[in-house]
Parts: C-alpha cells; structure tokens; sequence
C-alpha cells in the first residue's frame, strides 16, 4: 500500500489531509485464498471499511468470523474494536 499527500492545510485548529492511497492487490492474490475469502475481500474493498456485524449479515456469522480471522492471520486485514462489534478494513 503506498500513501501520497495531495493536499493538507489547518483549519480551526485541525489538521485536514487529502490522501490518495494505492493498495497493491498483486499482493492480495498472491496469498492462497479460498473464493469465500476472496468475496469478503472484495466487499471490504469495495465498502472501505466494514463492522463485522455487517459482514455477518452478509455472509453469515460463523463464516464471517472464521474468515476475517484468516485474512488477518495473513495480514491483509485489520480489525479495531468499536463499541461491541468490531470495523474491519484492508492494511
């Protein structure tokens, strides 16, 4: 994944960046992954970012979980604790 600052200024004391952020998807598929893995990916993808509770609507909750533990063993996910569920999105 690489990062490029387009354009950044401050404003009432805050700092605004505009990012533009590439994300190498060779990489993605060079790791084995199964179709449903690859679907999930996908939908993080195209979503930004995603809460679990979302994915187990979608996929339901057992797959959902095993898999977003999958993807993060392989390190092209990460998951934050927000709330009681967590959001999910592409490292």
């Amino acid at each position: 994944m690489r990062t490029h600052l387009l354009k950044a200024s401050c404003e009432n004391g805050k700092l605004i960046l505009f990012l533009r952020i590439e994300i190498d998807l060779e990489h993605a598929y060079k790791v084995e992954l199964t179709e449903l893995e690859r679907d999930v990916l996908e939908f993080i993808l195209q979503n930004g970012e995603v809460t679990q509770k979302g994915l187990s609507n979608k996929f339901g909750k057992v797959r959902a979980c095993r898999v977003i533990q999958n993807l993060e063993k392989k390190g092209l996910i990460e998951r934050k604790k927000k709330g009681r569920t967590y959001v999910i999105r592409v490292i």
